[in-house]
């Protein structure tokens, strides 16, 4: 029999759900855990511990909760999903507890049935909520294998052109495109010469407007912040997704300070933003994006210090990218058939390693990028290397502290500066946040949790550390929860100072434990 605490130890906390009991009379609030698990990446329902303290209490008779446990899942969803019971001991006086071990798929989409109700459930974070219609849309075509762009559009061959596609093709691997064998080959037509809707997103027409991309060049540091806003403002749209690209990366380079240059076979990288980079964000932008969010668009915009590429759609497998380790991310493709063709046309690289490089392009400097996502959209802030600082980073404790002897946490000159901009909806668009709150006079929230930082730091936190508890919550609130992993990467910091941090942090009752490595801060 497992031990709870060796279990928990290994599981991410957006995988697990609790419950003290099993609430036969109510098994919804257990029952749409599992259909969301099922729907998304898999994940565990622990029962026999407290929901709101993680304290195990056991069952008083963990064979009766097994059986009743089965019997729900095999009456109420539908299909029958994967899943193992087992008991695990617990520190309950002998109780023990019930892990119910949920895998995904493969038969999407796995319904909550129960008289009239039929509902479909997925993983936002740590919370099992109701599919929306274009994510309900996204698991029945997982469920039948196959995905978005493979579906045949209203077009037939005779109505469009890839003679871009054609070009690029022949210019990559030597060959010609032989219409239409080739095209069929690539996926961008189906069997009797229907498009689909990857052919239309690479024809020469391009067809699908939410295709858009729009880019934006802001004086300053925000948008709204300067009279006139906009120094340059630009929409790309029906055109090749080869087009588009090209387009917003011409946009970037002409409107950088610095730009990134040829220097015979070469592109050199002293420049405001990195050539790979920016490419590798823009292409995942324009392949990964949920093409069903009609209405929508990829966005770029450029300030004095960041560029921020915010795309349609979040992480198809409901995680957060900001709660993962960025090092370790699984390659998910919304797209397969584009993913393919951009691949073959040598505009990018199948193998993972896409977010490793956009790292690396920003090793020598503080100020790294930034990841954001939620079920709406996913957002990638580039720092501008030529306003960033060394890096050289730390954080600075009190020295006033116990055990003045041990060595000290401080934040030196090349500190990551937080002056750049906060999570807002403008135009349709949400933004990654990225610091600056003493600008921030209309966001009661933040401004009432300064308030309350200031009393609870007085004599604890050098003001560096304070702002960099403000950069930390501007980010995450009250609503979302992070781990050390999380701030260690934020900061450019060990997680062993993450911790020290994060314990200085709960005596001063600034943020609470919510479950192992899993904090949020505390709302009074």
């Amino acid at each position: 029999m497992a031990n709870l605490d060796a279990l928990l130890s290994g599981i991410e906390a957006t995988k697990l759900d609790y419950k003290v009991d099993l609430e036969s009379e109510k098994p919804k609030s257990w029952l749409k855990s599992v259909s969301a698990f099922a729907n998304t990446s898999g994940g565990h329902i622990i029962f026999g511990v407290e929901n709101d303290t993680l304290a195990p209490v056991g069952l008083a008779d963990p064979q009766y909760v097994a059986s009743r446990i089965a019997e729900l899942i095999s009456a109420r969803i539908s299909p029958t999903p994967r899943y193992e019971i087992n008991e695990v001991r617990s520190d309950a006086a002998g109780r023990p507890c019930i892990d119910v071990l949920v895998q995904n798929g493969p038969y999407y989409p796995y319904y909550y049935n129960h008289e009239r109700t039929r509902e479909a459930y997925v993983r936002h974070g740590d919370r099992s909520e109701i599919a929306s219609d274009t994510e309900l849309n996204n698991l029945i075509l997982k469920g039948r294998n196959t995905t978005f762009d493979s579906l045949p559009g209203p077009y037939k061959l005779s109505d469009v052109s890839f003679t871009l596609f054609a070009a690029t093709y022949k210019r990559e691997s030597g060959n010609d495109l032989l219409m239409p064998r080739d095209l069929e080959s690539f996926g961008l037509i189906s069997n009797d010469g229907q498009v689909t809707n990857a052919g239309l997103l690479l024809c020469d027409q391009g067809y699908l407007r939410q295709s858009k991309i729009v880019c934006t060049r802001w004086k300053g540091t925000e948008k709204g912040s300067v009279d006139g806003d906009a120094l340059d403002d630009q929409e790309y749209k029906d055109a090749s997704l080869i087009s588009l690209l090209s387009y917003a990366e011409a946009f970037i380079r002409n409107n950088s300070k610095n730009p990134w240059t040829i220097r015979g076979m070469r592109r050199e990288e002293k420049s405001d933003y990195p050539f790979k980079a920016v490419r590798e964000v823009l292409v995942n932008a324009v392949i990964h994006r949920d093409y069903q969010l009609t209405g929508s668009e990829v966005h770029v915009d450029m300030f004095d210090d960041r560029m921020e590429i915010v795309s349609p759609g979040g992480m198809l497998n409901g995680s957060r990218i900001q709660d993962l380790d960025l090092r370790h991310i699984p390659s998910i493709r919304r797209n397969e058939i584009i993913s393919d063709a951009f691949d073959r046309l040598n505009l990018m690289d199948r193998r993972g390693s896409g977010i490793g490089r956009i790292l690396n392009s920003y090793a020598e400097f503080a100020e790294q990028p930034l990841f954001y996502s939620n079920e709406y959209f996913f957002s990638v802030l580039l720092p501008n290397r030529s306003t960033a600082s060394p890096a050289q980073m730390k954080f600075d404790v009190s020295p006033s502290e116990k055990n003045p002897g041990k060595s000290q946490l401080t934040t030196e000159k090349s500190q990551l500066t937080t002056e750049k901009g906060q999570l807002t909806t403008e135009k349709g668009q949400l933004v990654v946040p990225y610091g600056n709150y003493e600008t921030a006079e209309t966001d009661w929230e933040l401004r009432y949790f300064e308030t309350i930082l200031q009393q609870k730091a007085v004599g604890s936190f050098r003001s560096k550390t304070i702002r960099n508890i403000m950069f930390l919550f501007q980010r995450y609130r009250y609503h979302y929860t992070f781990n050390r992993r999380n701030i260690a990467e934020l900061f450019g910091i060990s997680e062993n100072s993450a911790s020290q941090f994060l314990k200085k942090c709960i005596e001063k009752d600034i943020v609470r434990k919510v479950k192992i490595d899993e904090y949020q801060f505390v709302s009074d």
